[in-house]
């Protein structure tokens, strides 16, 4: 039986407890074999939620170790993709290598600014990022609200949760 089932069984029984339809006994007996049952599938679930989150740390590490390895793998390809450039501008013996499967070209960047000295730029080059748009903010709502103040529009609520330890 599934947990929602047993749920929906456990409604209906404890909607019958004041009728009198069924004996009291009958009832009380039918509700503790359902309790039994509905924590045998709360533990189950449980263990099952938390196999899942298990799983899901277990990937965000990989994925935090494939990040690094990728950019490890990236800045070593560029230094060796600069030791060829540098070697090819050496011998300067042709801009253009050419194989059935490969291409090796020595191109020319576009022109691109340095700025030597950032303070001797006009301020007409300079450009103001525009501030981000305005939040709530919601530490400062919370606190006004414990304190015992009214925020317009706020309201402070506790929902639940469900807590598996081990």
């Amino acid at each position: 039986m599934r947990l929602f089932e047993i749920t929906s069984q456990f409604k209906a029984l404890a909607a019958l407890e004041d009728s009198d339809d069924l004996p009291p006994e009958v009832i009380a007996d039918t509700l503790e074999g359902l309790e039994g049952d509905f924590e045998a599938k709360a533990i189950a679930v449980s263990k099952f939620i938390l196999s899942l989150e298990a799983s899901a740390d277990s990937i965000k590490e990989a994925a935090k170790a494939m990040d690094l390895r990728s950019a490890r793998l990236t800045k070593r390809a560029e230094s060796i993709r600069h030791y060829l450039l540098l070697q090819m501008q050496i011998i300067d013996w042709r801009r253009k290598i050419e194989a059935d499967d490969i291409v090796i070209a020595r191109r020319n960047n576009p022109v691109a600014v340095q700025v030597l000295d950032e303070r001797s730029v006009p301020a007409s080059f300079w450009v103001q990022p525009e501030p981000p748009p305005k939040r709530i903010d919601k530490k400062a709502v919370k606190e006004a609200l414990q304190s015992g103040a009214e925020v317009p529009g706020c309201v402070l609520e506790s929902g639940e949760r469900v807590d598996i330890r081990l």
